[in-house]
């Protein structure tokens, strides 16, 4: 199986072909931070990982490329993007990757490894859409994320605050809670959220808009986001 490297938003399109991914609406996600390797670039690192052939009994279902532009702490000092690989449940990600365990050594052709390294530290989060896709994935865009803290607040009205995005950036936005790996914090504490734009001009003209005419907070809602991060994602 030879599995192509597209933005995003093909998550969501999955969320509408898929009857299971329709029903509970969340996808597992497996994510390292990694570094471009000397003598390449990130054009290198996507192309190789699109040529990449991957066995049908280890291939995740969509891996996303996300290249900092402005991450938020203190991320670009020590790597350059993040692989991100989406499984449709965590079921289907256990046996994948029980199966990578397993294989024998040895591949042919080159690796996302031989143009990148990265990192040893795995975090595993649940990804909840704000919305099911439709139209067409482009297959490089922009977009953004930002950390917030749930005060009180549940996974459901974070995932209500995503749809706010969505309608206020006319992008789609989804919400990740990470379960394993990473800094320690209190369970339930806090989410990401995660926003895609179908283009870099459209991520342009819904900042514009925000700057020009900026929401009015929902006093109801106690949830607090942090400045965000912005991404080229492949």
């Amino acid at each position: 199986m030879k599995i192509n490297l597209l933005v995003s938003s093909l998550l969501l399109v999955i969320l509408g072909s898929s009857s299971a991914l329709a029903q509970t609406n969340i996808v597992a996600n497996r994510s390292r931070a990694c570094s471009i390797n000397p003598g390449y670039s990130m054009a290198d690192v996507v192309a190789t990982a699109r040529s990449f052939d991957w066995p049908e009994e280890t291939a995740p279902g969509v891996v996303v490329f996300q290249e900092a532009v402005a991450a938020a702490g203190t991320f670009q000092n020590d790597y350059d993007f993040l692989f991100s690989a989406y499984y449709l449940s965590c079921t289907d990600m256990v046996e994948k990757r029980g199966a990578f365990r397993r294989r024998s050594g040895g591949r042919t052709g080159l690796g996302v490894s031989d143009v990148a390294t990265c990192s040893d530290g795995v975090r595993i989060s649940s990804v909840r859409f704000a919305s099911p896709r439709t139209g067409p994935i482009p297959s490089v865009s922009l977009s953004a994320s930002t950390a917030c803290q749930l005060n009180g607040a549940t996974v459901a009205d974070a995932v209500n605050l995503a749809s706010s995005f969505e309608q206020n950036l006319e992008a789609r936005a989804a919400v990740v809670s990470r379960t394993f790996g990473g800094p320690r914090f209190p369970m339930n504490s806090g989410v990401g959220i995660r926003i895609f734009f179908p283009s870099a001009a459209d991520f342009g003209a819904a900042l514009d808009r925000v700057q020009q005419n900026t929401p009015t907070p929902n006093q109801e809602n106690p949830i607090s986001c942090s400045n965000g991060s912005l991404w080229v994602t492949h």
